[in-house]
């Protein structure tokens, strides 16, 4: 089920998640007319968790929040995450997970730990015995495999996708969508 979607260049959320009680908890509680908080809290949870944001490759938590919150229109600026949120987001996760998901997250990790290193590598760190702490060349060949690297998460990624894609492309029980369900 697509719950969430990009239409007319804004987030819009398909009648079906208010019948789910993470969601509908954010809506309930905004008595405004037209609901702009829980609009706003929507699309939050979408950037926030969805793997095919544009932010989902940030994976500091804290620091991609504060990104959202200071691009989403309407979002108000004293707005800080809070139970109804946060289990939003957590149950948008869970419904998203799958073995590919989650190795694609583990991946990252691991790439983002291998830049760290790289970072604070000092090719000019000596021992006690003024010899070089790092072989170079070690580093060099390790440096020749960081393509492979990249190509492997590239990877990894278009099959995440494409399990997305697919699973999107699966009307309800399982079943493919018929020849012209959609319309085409």
């Amino acid at each position: 089920m697509e719950l969430f979607e990009i239409k007319d260049d804004q987030v819009s959320f398909s009648p079906q998640a208010l019948l789910l009680k993470p969601f509908k908890d954010l809506w309930d509680r905004d008595k405004k007319k037209n609901k702009p908080l829980a609009n706003t809290e929507l699309a939050a949870v979408y950037f926030f968790m969805d793997y095919k944001s544009d932010f989902s490759t940030m994976l500091n938590d804290e620091e991609k929040l504060e990104l959202i919150k200071s691009v989403i229109v309407g979002m108000p600026t004293d707005w800080e995450p809070d139970n109804l949120f946060k289990e939003a987001c957590k149950f948008y996760q869970t419904m998203q997970e799958t073995h590919s998901t989650l190795l694609l997250i583990d991946a990252q990790y691991a790439i983002a730990s291998v830049r760290k290193f790289l970072r604070s590598l000092d090719m000019e760190e000596r021992d006690e015995r003024d010899k070089p702490v790092h072989d170079i060349k070690k580093v060099i060949d390790s440096l020749g495999s960081i393509n492979k690297v990249t190509e492997s998460l590239m990877d990894l990624e278009q099959q995440v996708k494409k399990q997305i894609h697919n699973k999107e492309d699966t009307a309800r029980g399982g079943k493919e969508k018929a020849l012209f369900e959609d319309s085409i």
